[in-house]
């Protein structure tokens, strides 16, 4: 049931194979390296506080934030046509985080796929059908689907640089993410 769990939440990723599941090592080790502390989780508007709040010194810091506020979003990895994702970056209703948002602000970082994404929990199923994502193959968009209630991007295009390096640290991309602490202001 754990195990369910994590994969329906996007924590971790498989596929099935008749009745057999097979489990993506590399996900398993982001969980392992990104594992909650014991107790029960920040809820997400919570974790969106604290994201809001934080003002990591250095990349420890950004790693222990990372932990706290795993649960801010569920995480689905996704595959659009390539040349339908420029489309899914300009849509108004997606957030730009992860190293495209870092590239943004001013790092030198590699902006390459998969590219991280926000939207609200009550445009995901629509933001979906629009862009004719699916599940499956090589994932190229990370839709990480946040509460509505917790939503801290009114008019933005970029998700905040500090959210940006939480997401590269949730997608192991601890060089990127110490590019972004170099340029923060």
């Amino acid at each position: 049931m754990q195990i369910s769990r994590l994969i329906a939440a996007g924590e971790i990723r498989a596929e099935r194979f008749g009745s057999v599941l097979q489990v993506d090592l590399d996900s398993v080790h982001r969980y392992q390296d990104l594992r909650p502390n014991p107790g029960r989780p920040l809820s997400a508007a919570l974790a969106w506080e604290m994201l809001r709040d934080a003002h990591p010194r250095d990349l420890d810091d950004v790693r222990a934030l990372a932990v706290q506020v795993r649960r801010r979003a569920d995480r689905h990895e996704l595959r659009v046509l390539p040349g339908s994702l420029g489309r899914v970056l300009e849509d108004r209703r997606v957030i730009v985080s992860g190293a495209a948002a870092a590239a943004h602000g001013g790092a030198a970082v590699q902006d390459r796929a998969p590219v991280d994404v926000y939207v609200r929990r009550s445009d995901y199923d629509a933001l979906v059908v629009d862009h004719r994502m699916r599940r499956g193959g090589d994932p190229n968009v990370i839709v990480r689907v946040a509460p509505d209630d917790a939503w801290l991007f009114e008019h933005a295009r970029y998700a905040p640089m500090v959210v940006a390096m939480v997401d590269l640290v949730d997608d192991r991309d601890d060089r990127s993410a110490s590019e972004v602490l170099r340029v923060r202001p």
